[in-house]
């Protein structure tokens, strides 16, 4: 390898595994018929003026040309802009023009929801195989995605040599809960390095979602969200089948499962609770994360014969630490299922320090509760053009997470809540994660999310919000934490004052629970 750089890792894949398959929309691609394709849209898009530093968003589903378009702007040295499709239209459009779009790749998936801004950009490119199918004339430049593609020599493009690791190759945005989306930028080094050492993580732990270059891959973590959490680059980097859901749901992805013998996935719990109601799911491996992973939800994947593990990390952070079970623990027992939900090891070379307020170390006791602190070789920079925020945030080579943890005293991390959500009640602290944990072991609740309530005596007091499976009333909830307080797994006054059961609970772009919503709903109920 040349350079580090991310077509780096396509030319090995060729020379190794030609014949390693892509399967995405009915079609199934070589890693040679990949890389001529590649090379040709290359081509193609630098003859018509893309170039080193050009930004170009995406918005599309996990597909095939997605994953060629990873290739196509590192070799032309431009800026991949993953755009975020589950943000507010007006967030959407902010993270385009705040990124400085000059090219847009538009599927047909979503051509007509953004009809409005085709105006707004000066290219667009419609990611479809209808040929027929035009873009609207409000476009100033309009191009068909094959029609790039079969125009384009079979050659790469001039400068692809001599793209370096220290170079941008990509860009995305923060889900916007917190206020407007925040622009992360990684270079080529930064992307590469910690998507490889979450591979070697991964392969290095026996127990969970072990992975290995004889695994078939399917992502169900968006491109838009790192790249799908890094499998845009390390089923490739293993020669490894790679298998692409586009836009299917459940069921669909159930049914890829089946026919394509997929072995190993990602996705968040909301994706996998939706997986485990489908026929016949199980029997894979998944990594997942995003948000708290509830007890009742791992004792489901675990009965279905899914081996998981959980990952911490983040879009300003990239991957920082993963489940693993102890080396003294038994496998498959309840303690490695729960060791895998509440342990993670940072990754090789990643730093996690819990502090207290005045910034010192807390004890490893599993109960000294602190602020989460990162760093390691794939830290970003800082955020895109966001001085002052970057300040707050990226402090002498750490990253302030804003999430509350404790590390257990085998130096095994909890990441307990964000800071923002965790509820100071009496002058004490109730992490929600862990208490939305216990909650969610009742058999019909199948997603809770605890919030503060004001409270005139105590400041703040938790509130449920419960979706069921079925009838359940707060009586039962009650008698199951009183349960976990004589078992010595939480505290009496965590105990909610009140449980409101819902039909559905807001997610945000991010598949997490969006508590700010529930926040503006529900903290001021009586």
């Amino acid at each position: 390898m040349k350079n580090f750089v991310v077509h780096q890792l396509l030319y090995h894949a060729v020379i190794t595994h030609p014949g390693q398959v892509i399967v995405s929309d009915g079609k199934q691609f070589t890693f040679q018929q990949f890389y001529t394709r590649i090379i040709k849209l290359a081509d193609s898009l630098s003859h018509k003026g893309v170039k080193k530093g050009t930004v170009i968003g995406v918005l599309d589903v996990n597909t095939h040309r997605f994953l060629e378009m990873h290739f196509a702007c590192s070799m032309l040295g431009a800026v991949l802009h993953t755009i975020n499709f589950r943000l507010a239209p007006e967030q959407m459009v902010y993270s385009m023009v705040h990124a400085g779009d000059e090219w847009v790749f538009v599927s047909d998936v979503f051509a007509p929801a953004v009809k409005p801004l085709f105006s707004k950009f000066p290219n667009w490119v419609l990611m479809s195989d209808n040929r027929e199918q035009k873009l609207p004339k409000e476009a100033q430049k309009a191009f068909h995605y094959e029609d790039l593609v079969e125009q384009g020599e079979e050659k790469e493009p001039a400068g692809a040599e001599s793209i370096e690791e220290t170079d941008v190759f990509s860009i995305f945005y923060t889900t916007g809960t917190t206020g407007k989306p925040k622009g992360i930028r990684y270079k080529h080094r930064t992307i590469l390095h910690g998507a490889i050492q979450l591979f070697h993580h991964l392969a290095l732990h026996k127990y969970g979602a072990r992975l290995s270059s004889r695994d078939v891959f399917m992502p169900l973590i968006p491109f838009f969200h790192i790249h799908a959490w890094g499998m845009a680059f390390f089923p490739i980097y293993v020669g490894a089948k790679l298998v692409l859901p586009g836009a299917t749901d459940a069921a669909g992805q159930q049914a890829l499962i089946e026919k394509e013998k997929v072995s190993w996935l990602n996705m968040v719990p909301t994706q996998l609770q939706m997986l485990l109601e489908q026929k016949n799911f199980g029997n894979v491996k998944v990594l997942t994360g995003g948000s708290p992973f509830a007890s009742g939800i791992a004792q489901k994947a675990q009965a279905a014969g899914v081996n998981f593990s959980l990952i911490y990390g983040g879009s300003d952070q990239l991957a920082t630490a993963i489940s693993v079970v102890p080396e003294d623990v038994e496998p498959d027992t309840e303690e490695a299922l729960e060791w895998r939900r509440v342990g993670m090891r940072p990754l090789p070379l990643a730093e996690v320090s819990v502090r207290d307020k005045e910034g010192r170390e807390v004890p490893h006791d599993g109960k000294s509760l602190g602020a989460v602190w990162v760093r390691s070789p794939w830290l970003p920079d800082g955020y895109y053009k966001e001085p002052e925020i970057t300040k707050q945030h990226f402090i002498d080579g750490w990253f302030r997470t804003g999430d509350l943890g404790f590390f257990h005293p085998n130096h095994l991390l909890y990441v307990a809540d964000r800071e923002g959500d965790a509820i100071k009640s009496g002058g004490e602290w109730i992490p929600t994660g862990i208490l939305e944990a216990l909650i969610s072991e009742h058999p019909a609740v199948t997603q809770v999310a605890v919030i503060p309530k004001k409270d005139e005596h105590w400041g703040q007091r938790p509130l449920a919000i419960v979706k069921t499976s079925g009838k359940i009333s707060p009586d039962e909830l009650v008698e199951l934490l009183s349960l976990k307080v004589k078992e010595g797994k939480m505290a009496k006054f965590w105990i909610p004052d009140q449980f409101i059961f819902v039909d559905e609970i807001p997610l945000t772009s991010a598949g997490k629970l969006n508590k700010k919503v529930l926040r503006d709903q529900y903290s001021e109920t009586k």
